[in-house]
């Protein structure tokens, strides 16, 4: 069976983790989501990118587990930081692995809100602030586009890479996903369609046609 380069990627990060710092998967989830809740700002979406890129290098996830997990997300009640958070460390580490990875997502989150009740009152107005906000959204959304740009050319392509697209021999798949994502996308602007309905109408058209 032919490896995505992601996924032998991935494999090869994991042992050189291992082989290297010692450390098991528990332990390498919790301070995986730990730094991610420290550095990560502009909620659940704004840390997708980050989820990404340090979960690939620290615990060999795959742009396809991303990709479900972004599906999930959508569908399953709850944050969707802890959402993905939960789900990877179900996925790399069972139930265990879980647990750290919504702890360690947790406690960032806890620790950063009581010194923003502590302080923001008194620094609410402060130009520092304001500036630090306003920097920060459009590096988020920076992030959140170049997510969404690696994600679609791993679902429509199998690719990561816009240099590989020179080599995509397009399918009937190809052809169908393209049609839905453009059907979900004019249904979302144009007439507001529930995202979570969108999401479903989706996976149903995938078990029927794609299957």
């Amino acid at each position: 069976m032919r490896l995505r380069e992601s996924e032998l990627r991935g494999s090869v990060t994991i042992l050189w983790v291992d082989a290297g710092l010692g450390m098991n998967i528990t332990l390498r989830l919790f301070l995986l989501f730990l730094k991610i809740g420290f550095t990560c700002f502009g909620g659940g979406y704004g840390m997708m990118s980050m989820i990404l890129d340090e979960g690939s290098k620290q615990v060999g996830l795959t742009v396809n587990e991303f990709a479900d997990m972004t599906a999930l997300d959508l569908i399953c009640p709850g944050a969707v930081a802890l959402n993905s958070a939960t789900y990877i460390g179900y996925l790399k580490g069972g139930v265990t692995g879980s647990i750290m990875s919504t702890l360690g997502l947790i406690l960032p989150t806890v620790f950063v809100s009581i010194l923003a009740i502590i302080f923001m009152k008194k620094f609410s107005e402060s130009r520092f602030v304001k500036g630090l906000f306003q920097g920060i959204t459009p590096a988020c959304g920076g992030l959140l586009i170049y997510t969404s740009i690696t994600l679609m050319l791993s679902v429509f392509f199998g690719t990561e890479s816009i240099y590989e697209l020179h080599r995509i021999i397009f399918s009937r798949d190809t052809f169908f996903l393209l049609i839905l994502f453009a059907a979900a996308l004019i249904m979302e602007f144009r007439y507001k369609i529930d995202p979570i309905l969108l999401t479903i109408i989706g996976a149903v058209f995938g078990i029927i046609f794609l299957h």
